[in-house]
């Protein structure tokens, strides 16, 4: 296919940066089998390169790369004859400006794994032994898809010739991971190395991922809300939005460098597992980073207190313990994990009386009835999980004495309603919450949901409102008086209603508010009530998506350059339901309106801002 295969190592292992200019020259020349003498200068070997590869087919294959190249200056001409250039690196951003297809190397599924582990063992005995080739397996099922860990391992079993040493082998490897095992110490090496290059905060941020179990999906906007109570991505006194950057380019970064990796949403990402595993091994190395992490355990009973006192941060997520210690001395604590533990159903009276540092809580997908009105005491939490403690009817009032609490997130709980005392939290930003049916059949939305504490909560910037349908309330009715009480808050930049079919989603991006309602009306209700609409003359940037039931696809091409749009589709009648928002569109989609034979029946009076109209 190809004239000649260049192949350039790039950098050295252990290093920062690629290596000189000069130093890849010279392994071109190399390989081109050109002498150019008398001169050292890299424009002018640049020269030489050049002239010997104008007018062939090459294939030149960059290895290692760790920082930007400069192809022109190292003499490599454009390869408009066929010619192609392959970067691999271990950084997602590196060379973005001259890269026209990233492919991503993901990990071998398990049955590539298992032929890779074979191939390189080349021992088809212990394979089809039936005492060690269940134990193979294990070995190569914990290498976790990475062909450099299967390599150096199956490397390592591979001098074992006899079956005594192979099950003394396989009988060490089921301790596995540990640093100093034969066969992963060059992993380890390579993600410390990895590791040691983050600065403080996104070495934090890393590690708090190894809190969660081995392969789990985390979902991002969760874990960026316990980063944040954890002031790992500034302090109270660092505003909002420079937290939520923060916290977005650490993500990121961590993700570019492979130490964090995306999943198959775009909601959620994983640690690889043994990736998490030296993250624990790293944060054993960190005094400052006490760590107690046993999720997928097994256990049937929780650590007794002791473990706990030592402890900044546990995690003891899906096991099987039905109780917690009475009242463990944590004053150092500040996260504590127990999410998907079904067979803990109380939690002790006492439980959080010496926990003052405590900032993010997590019960979710327990057993738990009740919490205690200990929970007073947790005077440093921030952030609350409870979603799906089915069991849970109620939150004790001395909730309201958490005056810190900036996320409470309660849906698919027992809790029926807005809790009363919740209008204390002055700092509350978020609040998810279930709306669920109530025994009160003749009740009304007023009385059995609360949400007229909503507009109480000055402070909130995002909500969520989970709800099936009421039979004998109208889902329009409750999304517009909801509606009512939303429109008061200033801060609120996230609002998502969820009535079974019907959704209402509003969200500022980027100073761009993009809002999704199930009809006209709840938009001319939000309108009329919100401040943010109160002078329509100053709206610079929106997206309003009316009746749209799939509201990610419009039809106008690159619609996202328009900064006011509007999608509006199977309206009736001929009158906008807002038209001074309307006569600010830059571009407007109407979908299925069959009143509508001619655009001047639309009666919009002035259209002057419009430069599209399918």
């Amino acid at each position: 296919m190809f004239d000649i295969v260049i192949w350039v190592k790039v950098s050295t292992e252990g290093s920062k940066e690629n290596l000189s200019i000069e130093h890849l020259q010279q392994a071109v020349l190399r390989r081109l089998k050109l002498n150019i003498k008398g001169t050292k200068h890299v424009d002018e070997v640049a020269h030489g390169i050049s002239e010997e590869l104008k007018g062939k087919k090459y294939l030149l294959l960059m290895d290692d790369v760790k920082q930007d190249l400069n192809l022109y200056k190292m003499g490599i001409p454009d390869g408009k004859n066929g010619s192609k250039i392959v970067l691999t690196t271990r950084l997602g951003h590196i060379c973005s400006s001259l890269v026209n297809r990233v492919i991503k190397v993901t990990n071998l599924s398990a049955d590539e794994a298992w032929e890779m582990f074979q191939d390189v063992l080349e021992c088809p005995k212990i394979i089809e032994n039936p005492k060690t080739g269940p134990l193979a397996w294990r070995v190569c099922n914990d290498c976790g898809g990475l062909p450099l860990l299967i390599e150096k391992v199956a490397n390592t079993f591979k001098v074992k010739n006899s079956e005594c040493l192979w099950s003394d082998g396989l009988n060490s490897w089921r301790m596995w991971p540990q640093k100093e095992c034969q066969g992963i110490r060059e992993m380890y090496n390579m993600l410390k190395f990895c590791y040691d290059e983050l600065d403080d905060a996104q070495k934090k941020c890393f590690l708090y991922g190894a809190l969660y179990p081995e392969d789990s999906d985390i979902y991002t906007d969760y874990l960026l809300e316990c980063w944040a109570a954890e002031d790992f991505l500034g302090n109270d006194h660092h505003a909002k939005n420079m937290k939520a950057r923060n916290g977005h380019f650490i993500l990121s970064h961590l993700k570019n460098v492979s130490l964090l990796e995306e999943t198959m949403s775009e909601k959620c990402i994983t640690m690889h597992k043994f990736i998490r595993q030296a993250a624990l091994y790293f944060a054993s190395d960190d005094p400052k980073c006490k760590y107690l992490v046993k999720p997928n355990g097994a256990l049937q009973e929780a650590p007794d207190e002791e473990p706990w006192s030592e402890k900044n941060r546990i995690s003891l997520s899906d096991n099987e313990f039905d109780k917690l210690p009475d009242c463990p001395d944590c004053s150092i604590f500040s996260t504590l994990f127990l999410q998907k533990n079904s067979e803990l159903t109380t939690v002790p009276e006492s439980f959080f009386d010496h926990m003052p540092s405590l900032r993010v809580l997590n019960f979710c997908q327990t057993g738990i009835m009740s919490l205690p009105i200990s929970v007073s005491k947790l005077i440093s939490l921030k952030v609350l999980y409870l979603c799906d403690c089915e069991y849970l009817m109620e939150l004790p009032s001395t909730v309201g004495e958490l005056s810190y609490l900036e996320v409470l997130d309660i849906r698919g709980s027992g809790i029926h309603s807005i809790p009363t005392h919740i209008k204390n939290l002055k700092g509350l930003r978020c609040l998810r919450i279930s709306f669920t049916k109530s025994g009160n059949v003749n009740g009304t939305p007023e009385m059995d949901l609360n949400y007229d504490i909503i507009s109480k909560l000055s402070a909130l910037e995002e909500l969520v409102i989970d709800m099936k349908a009421f039979e004998q309330w109208s889902n329009k009715v409750l999304i517009e008086n909801i509606i009512k009480e939303v429109a008061i808050l200033k801060r609120l930049t996230i609002l998502k209603l969820c009535f079974a079919d019907e959704v209402v989603d509003v969200i500022e991006v980027a100073t761009t508010f993009r809002i999704h309602v199930p009809d006209a009306g709840i938009l001319q209700t939000f309108m009329k009530n919100s401040h943010l609409w109160s002078n329509v003359r100053h709206i610079k940037s929106f997206q309003l998506l009316i009746s749209c039931k799939h509201p990610d696809h419009p039809q106008i091409p690159e619609y996202f350059k328009y900064a006011r749009y509007i999608k509006y589709c199977n309206g009736e009648g001929a009158s906008p339901p807002f038209p001074e928002v309307f006569a600010k569109a830059e571009a407007i989609e109407l979908v299925n309106h069959k009143d509508i034979k001619q655009l001047s029946d639309f009666g919009i009076a002035s259209m002057t801002q419009i430069r599209d109209v399918p």
